[in-house]
């Protein structure tokens, strides 16, 4: 009984996301999202990106946000790479599109950078409105408005989506009371963890709101690589993203599964139990 509960749940959200990429195909005959009495949002809308998604993932989710968002600013970093050529082969393609949107700023870089410093950059752009931070490769429902205005999401000053980083709500407040995401973390990985535990030396934790229609995209296919902006197979990185920012992360604070003196918790399942390493000094606040 489990077992066909569990497939009928598949096939229905499967139906569901047929049905609304049958909707984004003929968006014109959708109610303008700014028109009449809706909710306009004060807020700024972050995304990270970089070259090797700029076709299958950035480009659409973009188109979308813009449609859904017109009165919103939509703050892109755009992470460098390795790839001398084809990176600046992508920035002059990828100008050209964001060019056609006027709520759309573009913060390019020539050479990676590490997502924490791609985050803050996007904090520091926002000026005094609250980010909604979204990853490139994400899926989004034509509802995704409504469910940003009236969920109650932007009333937190802190607060994830589906319980993940890949799309998560942050304050002014709380960005400069925990202070900015540690750059230290120069590539990609651990900085939601890292943050976790900060926000839980201060006393917070983030809210979490529950909404079917954001999604990951599928990974790609067994045997296919996928290569970073530093030019690493992620497959072969510690933890699927960043040996260097695991190795970081140990180097700054004492982590284990069970509670020790002086640590905090964070909501997740193994390691859970955090506590700054001394001999780091103040670099180790981030």
């Amino acid at each position: 009984m489990r077992f066909r509960r569990s497939v009928f749940f598949k096939v229905m959200n499967r139906l569901g996301w047929l049905y609304d990429s049958f909707l984004w195909t003929f968006r014109f005959v959708l109610p303008v999202p700014n028109g009449g009495h809706a909710t306009k949002p004060k807020l700024s809308i972050g995304i990270t990106t970089f070259l090797n998604r700029f076709e299958t993932s950035f480009k659409p989710l973009v188109s979308k946000l813009v449609f859904l968002f017109p009165d919103t600013p939509v703050i892109v970093a755009a992470n460098g790479s390795t790839q001398r050529n084809e990176q600046l082969e992508y920035l002059s393609e990828l100008r050209e599109f964001c060019g056609q949107y006027r709520n759309l700023v573009l913060i390019a870089y020539e050479e990676p950078r590490g997502l924490s410093h791609l985050w803050n950059r996007i904090m520091r752009e926002a000026g005094s409105n609250p980010v909604l931070m979204l990853n490139d490769d994400l899926r989004i429902k034509t509802g995704f408005r409504k469910f940003i205005c009236y969920s109650g999401v932007l009333s937190s000053d802190i607060a994830t989506i589906n319980s993940s980083w890949s799309h998560y709500m942050i304050s002014q407040r709380v960005y400069h009371q925990t202070g900015e995401f540690d750059e230290n973390l120069k590539e990609v990985g651990g900085e939601d963890d890292d943050y976790l535990a900060r926000l839980a030396i201060n006393g917070l934790l983030p809210a979490d709101y529950k909404y079917s229609g954001i999604a990951r995209k599928r990974k790609r296919k067994r045997g296919i690589a996928e290569i970073n902006s530093y030019g690493k197979d992620m497959s072969g990185e510690e933890g699927g993203y960043s040996s260097y920012n695991i190795s970081y992360l140990r180097s700054k604070w004492e982590i284990a599964d069970e509670y020790f003196q002086g640590a905090v918790e964070i909501p997740r399942k193994r390691n859970r139990f955090w506590k700054l390493k001394e001999i780091t000094g103040s670099s180790a606040v981030g």
